[in-house]
């Protein structure tokens, strides 16, 4: 395609429509009417030959062809508004931004506390909201721009994503501190003898554990299953139920940890983020503050 074809004021139309999936909110984003945005999407179509966005329910949802152009657009704006304000340089001292995560309570129980230090010091006016995101959703979610990062299992890979190791932990038998299996080494049998609290996001589905155990030919029945880890730990501290968990989570609780015994995959997380925003100041410096918060004390 001719670049001289392309109205530059177009791009912005297009993320904003991307993003905000509703042509009435993209108008209130720019300022400017809902029939020029229509305008300006017919424009947009005539330009790339493609529909670009299509009803869907009350909102718009974009074409592959709309889904493959947002980050190269989303690069080519950034461009832009860095070399045309001299003030799009980052100062977290003074910024007000707010960074959306997409987090799991364990990554957030042993990240989050470090980090709201840190910026207490360094950028006491950002704000940090995590949200709990369904895994398949995560990709349009950070494509859309609802959210700058996720932190998750290397599953979550794809060609648009950037990423870098996060936290590194292993999995670990919790029991109360005075278990009578507490101050021993844990057997096979002795671990599937215990009963047991899971924890799993989702109603249904294997969980590490289970995948480690299918290997050697057991399967674990808990008796509780429970979306987070918190309640979890209340459970095992106030019973004679025991609970799988990274040993870092086991580590904030009274709980005895004892290693298990069998091999079990352990639970590497990494931060993802956009790669059409690898070099925007802002996301810079947010991902070096996540990935110092996440470093292990000396």
């Amino acid at each position: 395609m001719n670049l001289r074809s392309i109205d530059l004021n177009l791009l912005p139309v297009f993320e904003a429509i991307y993003v905000e999936r509703s042509l009435t909110r993209a108008g209130e984003v720019l300022h400017v009417t809902q029939p020029a945005v229509s305008n300006a999407l017919a424009r947009l179509r005539a330009t790339f030959g493609d529909p670009l966005f299509v009803r869907a329910g009350r909102g718009m949802s974009p074409t592959p062809a709309a889904q493959s152009l947002i980050g190269p657009v989303r690069e080519a704006l950034g461009k832009l508004r860095g070399g045309l304000d001299p003030r799009a340089a980052f100062d977290p001292k003074t910024s007000e931004r707010t960074f959306n995560i997409a987090v799991r309570d364990t990554a957030a129980s042993a990240l989050i506390p470090v980090l709201a230090r840190r910026l207490e010091r360094a950028a006491p006016g950002v704000r940090i909201h995590c949200h709990q995101v369904e895994r398949a959703e995560i990709p349009a979610e950070l494509a859309s721009g609802r959210l700058d990062f996720a932190i998750d299992i290397p599953a979550l890979a794809r060609p648009e994503l950037d990423s870098a190791p996060l936290i590194s932990d292993r999995l670990v038998c919790a029991l109360r501190r005075d278990h009578p299996k507490a101050k021993r080494r844990l057997t096979l049998d002795g671990f599937l003898a215990l009963r047991h609290v899971a924890v799993s996001s989702r109603r249904a589905g294997r969980t590490l554990v289970d995948e480690a155990l299918s290997r050697v030919g057991e399967k674990l029945r808990p008796v509780m299953r429970l979306p987070h880890y918190q309640p979890a730990f209340h459970v095992v501290m106030s019973s004679d139920l025991a609970l799988v968990a990274p040993l870092s989570l086991a580590r904030r609780y009274d709980v005895a940890c004892r290693d298990l015994p069998f091999a079990a995959a352990g639970l590497d997380l990494l931060l993802f983020w956009r790669r059409d925003a690898a070099d925007e100041p802002a996301s810079r410096w947010a991902r070096a503050e996540l990935i110092a918060a996440a470093k292990p004390k000396s």
